[in-house]
C-alpha cells in the first residue's frame, strides 16, 4: 500500500518547530523506526537565502529518510532552497501550506497562502523543477467550501508533487477543535498520488483506524509521539497483527535519560536552553501519567535546575503503574472524538 512512498514503515514523524532537534529525532527513530523523519520548517523570505546556511539545516544521521520543510512564497528563492536541500542530502523537500499562526497568515505563507491557488502553483512548479528528489506538500482543511480543498489537492497533483499530507483542521481552528477525518478521506479519493493523513492520532489504534477508514497511504504523527515515544513501534506491531508493546515507567525514565544526553551535547535546543528543552519534552510525557502523580512530577521537574536535576526529578516515574501508554488507549487521558469506521463524522459524512 505504501510502495509509491518507498517507506519501510507507513509512519512519518511530523516536523515540530523548536522541539525537533536532530539528536532528539534520532532517539525517537531508534525506538520506533518511522518510515520518514520530517525536520522543522526553514523560513524562506523575500531576501535571497544563503545556500550555506540552508545546507547546514540538513541533519541526517539516523539512517531514516529525511524530509526538510520549507515555508515561503517566493518561487525563485524556494527553488534555490530546494536545490540546496537536495544537494545536501535531503530525501524529500516539503512545502508547508499548513502553518496557521498569526505571523504566517500575515506574511502570506503556510496556511496564509491557501487562498491563492495561482501563487501556490507557481511555488510548486519552481520547486518541482529544482527537485530531482521527492517533493511533497502539507496542507490543512479550508474554511471555505469543502470542494475547495479537493481542488487544491488536484492542483498540487497536477504541478508534480509526489505526495501530499492533509491535516483536517482549518486555519481558523489552528490546533483546537476536532480533526475531521472525513476531509482526509475526500482528499484521498480525489487524487492518485499518495496521501498522508494527520490529526488527533494520540494512540496507535487510532492511527491504524485512520489509515483503514480513509485509505491513506501513510500517517503522520507529531505531538503524540512526544507523549508516547513508542507509538511508531506500537502502530507497526498492530498493523502486522502482533501484540503491541506497552511501555512502563522505567521505559520512559530511560528515554528521558537519552533525551538528557542529547540536551547536554546540544546547547541551542530552544530559547530556554537545554534544561528548558528537556522540561518541555517531559511535560508531554506527563500527559500519560494519572493525577495526582502528574502534578507532583510536573512541579518537581519545573523546579529542577540543571540537566541532572531534571532527570533526578522524573525518576519516581519508574515506580508508577497504570500509565496511559497502551496502543489502544483504554485509559483515554487524551480524548479523541473521531468515530469508528462505518459511523459518521461530526459533519455527517461517512468516513
Amino acid at each position: 500500500m505504501v510502495v509509491a512512498l518507498s517507506l519501510g514503515s507507513p509512519t512519518l514523524f511530523a516536523p515540530m518547530q523548536g522541539i525537533g532537534a536532530a539528536g532528539i529525532r534520532d532517539v525517537i527513530a531508534g525506538l520506533g523506526q518511522p518510515g520518514l523523519i520530517c525536520a522543522p520548517f526553514i523560513r524562506i523570505t523575500d531576501q535571497r537565502p544563503s545556500a550555506q546556511w540552508i545546507s547546514k539545516q540538513v541533519h541526517k544521521t539516523s539512517g531514516t529518510p529525511l524530509s526538510v520543510q520549507l515555508l515561503g512564497c517566493h518561487p525563485e528563492h524556494m527553488a534555490l532552497a530546494t536545490k540546496v536541500l537536495v544537494d545536501s542530502g535531503a530525501d524529500v523537500v516539503d512545502l508547508n501550506l499548513g502553518c496557521p499562526t498569526a505571523k504566517a497568515m500575515k506574511k502570506g505563507v503556510g496556511a496564509g497562502l491557501l487562498g491563492d491557488l495561482n501563487s501556490i502553483a507557481r511555488v510548486i512548479a519552481s520547486m518541482r523543477a529544482a527537485c530531482p528528489a521527492r517533493l511533497s506538500v502539507k496542507i490543512r482543511a479550508l474554511d471555505s467550501d469543502p470542494q475547495d480543498v479537493m481542488d487544491l489537492a488536484l492542483m498540487i497533483q497536477r504541478e508534480g508533487a509526489d505526495f501530499l499530507t492533509i491535516h483536517p483542521r482549518t486555519q481558523s481552528q489552528g490546533y483546537r477543535g476536532v480533526a475531521d477525518w472525513s476531509v482526509v478521506k475526500r482528499v484521498k479519493r480525489c487524487v492518485t498520488i499518495p496521501v498522508v493523513g494527520n490529526g488527533d492520532l494520540w494512540y496507535a489504534a487510532d492511527a491504524l483506524r485512520l489509515m483503514q477508514s480513509t485509505g491513506v497511504d501513510a500517517i503522520m504523527i507529531g505531538r503524540a509521539i512526544l507523549r508516547n515515544p513508542f507509538l511508531f513501534r506500537q502502530f507497526d506491531e498492530l498493523r502486522l497483527g502482533a501484540s503491541p508493546f506497552v511501555p512502563n515507567g522505567s521505559d520512559i525514565v530511560r528515554y528521558v535519560r537519552q533525551l538528557a544526553e542529547v540536551a547536554r551535547s546540544t546547547s541551542k535546543l530552544n530559547r530556554s536552553g537545554p534544561e528548558g528543552a528537556l522540561k518541555e519534552h517531559i511535560q508531554f510525557l506527563l500527559r500519560a501519567v494519572p493525577e495526582p502523580a502528574r502534578s507532583a512530577l510536573r512541579q518537581r521537574t519545573m523546579r529542577a535546575g540543571g540537566i541532572s536535576d531534571v532527570v533526578n526529578a522524573i525518576e519516581p516515574l519508574a515506580d508508577l503503574q497504570a500509565l496511559d501508554l497502551a496502543a489502544d488507549g483504554p485509559l483515554r487521558f487524551e480524548m479523541v472524538p473521531q468515530t469508528p469506521s462505518g459511523e459518521v463524522s461530526s459533519d455527517g459524512e461517512p468516513i
